[in-house]
């Protein structure tokens, strides 16, 4: 839950962090059980073993009754009187047929452990795979998200089918940002756990993943172990996010995983010689930027992992658009951008998390409702740039929706003055643009061109010549 909303953290004077829940707490968990949990129902799982004789008057106060001595101890050792938690997230009534039923002489047995630990029966999907498409959908695009048609859908496919989830694509077509919002959306329509997302490093090892022994013999897990191998909800679906996928080879992390996805019983080795069985709707989506464009920073995708995997390609929701309408596709599309960033921090600011300096983002973002409140010369200059980029080929595939972005918001953080905001633009240029351009000097002259008129021309100029100060046709990139 989201800081300020059920808890809060206050710094303290000796340099560590207090943490308290917030006064109405209760209530906001409530919102996402939509049930309260009686008391007396945990006193009798935690106080099993208790035999409530032998309690003292310190812990059960003024209560003569088994049952009400045993919620007396409860509430003594587990603190549940904080907050509104008392009437809200917890509830107090005792159903009458607790008190008729007398309380045994021994301890619970194991046979009867065993009964009371099965598996409760998984939720039920009450919509069909076409309605459920509909809702997430509906959820991501609430966002702002350019969402790809029937990208939800083949998604939705390859999981049923028990596939791992490969998104492909340059970066800036938002592959994370997706993958990210379906998790949620599957949280919000089937009321999941949230979920969990893995950043993958050049360094990820099967240690890193799923967990390692410890020199004394005991296991150490990581949260991949800990949230989905050991769940105690194994028939429930868990969306797992693997962020930046093949920046280690995906074999020395995952290989037991890919493994588990073919065997019948699904088994994967824990460390200190412990078995778990990855559940059935574990599903599993990852980001990956292609070894071809990035061979120095990127591993190969191996074949196994590719038959193991549905590899979607993101398009350049950005080119499409272009293709669709050349003349309004960029200013439509810095409008939707401009307002879904201004709500993304209202929101922040609306649930009191607001950041220090979301109050000077929102202020400038409040100037434009629109790109219509750029000066003529700029969104002139805008599309000039934009267009000159998205009508090669080699531009079309880098200039992309989060490209846009960048260049869009640092014009509308400028003064609203035709000036400001072409110097802006111009250091978006030189700053941004510049440093994605790829192919040969004929892919460039039209940008060249483009840029001619801006503030800072001569700055990009000599950037431009640079890439282009080298023994072939091919531009040579600045960094």
């Amino acid at each position: 839950m989201n800081q300020g909303v059920v808890f809060k953290q206050q710094a303290s004077p000796k340099g560590r962090d207090s943490w308290s829940l917030t006064s109405t707490s209760g209530a906001e968990l409530l919102k996402h059980k939509n049930q309260a949990v009686r008391l007396v129902d945990l006193a009798l799982w935690f106080g099993r073993e208790v035999d409530v004789e032998t309690l003292t008057p310190a812990v059960v106060g003024s209560a003569t009754e088994p049952i009400d001595k045993l919620i007396a101890w409860f509430r003594h050792n587990f603190y549940p009187d904080r907050g509104d938690l008392i009437g809200t997230l917890y509830s107090t009534d005792v159903p009458d047929e607790y008190r008729s039923a007398p309380f045994a002489d021994a301890a619970v047995d194991e046979g009867t452990y065993e009964l009371l630990g099965s598996r409760p029966p998984a939720p039920v999907v009450n919509l069909s795979l076409e309605e459920l498409v509909g809702a997430l959908e509906t959820t991501i695009g609430a966002g702002g998200y350019v969402l790809p048609a029937g990208l939800v859908r083949r998604v939705l496919v390859a999981w049923m089918r028990g596939d791992l989830v490969v998104l492909v694509g340059q970066p800036g077509t938002g592959k994370s940002l997706f993958a990210n919002l379906l998790g949620r959306g599957m949280e919000s329509v089937l009321d999941l756990a949230a979920p969990l997302v893995v950043p993958i490093r050049a360094d990820f090892d099967e240690a890193e993943f799923i967990g390692y022994e410890r020199l004394d013999g005991s296991p150490e897990y990581r949260d991949f172990a800990r949230s989905i191998l050991r769940t105690e909800e194994p028939l429930e679906a868990r969306v797992v996010v693997l962020e930046e996928f093949n920046l280690a080879a995906i074999e020395t992390y995952l290989s037991s995983v890919l493994v588990a996805t073919q065997d019948q019983e699904r088994l994967v080795r824990l460390p200190a010689g412990q078995e778990a069985q990855l559940p059935i709707d574990a599903f599993i989506i990852a980001t990956c930027n292609s070894y071809r464009d990035e061979p120095e920073t990127r591993a190969r995708v191996s074949s196994p992992t590719k038959r193991r995997s549905t590899i979607i390609t993101m398009s350049n929701v950005l080119g499409d658009r272009y293709d669709e309408d050349p003349a309004n596709a960029v200013t439509d599309l810095a409008t939707d951008l401009i307002l879904a960033e201004r709500k993304r921090i209202q929101n922040r600011a609306d649930r009191s998390a607001g950041t220090q300096f979301d109050g000077l983002r929102l202020y400038n973002l409040n100037t434009v409702d629109s790109v219509d409140d750029f000066s003529d010369a700029v969104r002139t200059s805008l599309k000039d740039v934009t267009s000159a980029v998205l009508e090669t080929p080699t531009g079309r595939s880098w200039f992309t929706m989060g490209l846009l972005r960048d260049v869009v918001l640092n014009i509308a953080h400028a003064p609203r003055s035709e000036s400001a905001e072409l110097e802006a633009l111009g250091h978006s240029v030189a700053d941004k643009i510049l440093h994605q351009v790829r192919g040969s000097f004929s892919d460039v002259e039209a940008f060249r061109s483009a840029y001619a008129n801006l503030p800072n021309a001569e700055e990009i100029d000599r950037l431009m010549e640079r890439m282009m100060d080298g023994p072939s046709d091919e531009l040579l990139s600045l960094l």
